[in-house]
């Protein structure tokens, strides 16, 4: 999927169209299809990431922020939107997921509000109840190995790491991490 096909894919998961497409009855989704149904709703968020990284930091800052996650095209996909009171200033994010039924793998995309552009996705599926997804990356020049873990840890919490690795894999520093807690439901 084009980056462009992607972003249009988003914009279009926010719309309603009175007896279309949400009336229809859906095909059922593939097996892993349903991965991410853990996170679809809003989350208060405690946000703790390394002051500097892949330079044995142990300088943790600790920020909080919230997130609200909703799925699109009948589960394929979801979107949310974060906020993060970040110590260097508040700012927006938003992550695309999206769901392969061909290889049964979940793509997801970072979207920094202080920049344009979408990141290189990560890329990777769940096993039971925590799923890993990696991409090839750079950190400050030099290549790394990226890898997001989340983890649905029951009905009320959920967890999110950042971990990256200048050895290929062979090490990981995590560097970022989200507990989530889920706002009370009205």
């Amino acid at each position: 999927m084009s980056r462009r096909q992607l972003l249009a894919a988003a914009a279009l998961a926010g719309l309603a169209i009175p007896g279309g497409a949400a009336s229809m009855s859906r095909p059922p989704r593939p097996a892993g299809a349903d991965g991410f149904d853990f996170l679809h709703g809003s989350w208060r968020v405690r946000h703790r990431k390394l002051k500097d990284r892949l330079v044995g930091s142990l300088q943790w800052l600790e920020f909080t922020g919230t997130l609200d996650v909703r799925p699109f095209m009948g589960g394929l996909g979801n979107i949310d939107e974060n906020v993060l009171d970040d110590p260097s200033g508040r700012y927006l994010a938003t992550s695309i997921r999206v769901f392969s039924p061909r290889d049964r793998n979940w793509s997801i995309y970072w979207v920094d509000g202080r920049r344009a552009g979408l990141d290189k996705p990560v890329v990777g599926r769940f096993e039971g109840k925590v799923g890993r997804f990696y991409n090839e990356d750079e950190h400050e020049g030099r290549p790394i190995r990226v890898r997001f873990t989340y983890e649905d840890l029951g009905p009320e919490q959920a967890r999110w790491s950042q971990a990256f690795s200048d050895d290929a894999g062979a090490s990981w520093e995590t560097n970022w991490t989200m507990d989530f807690v889920r706002e009370a439901r009205t």
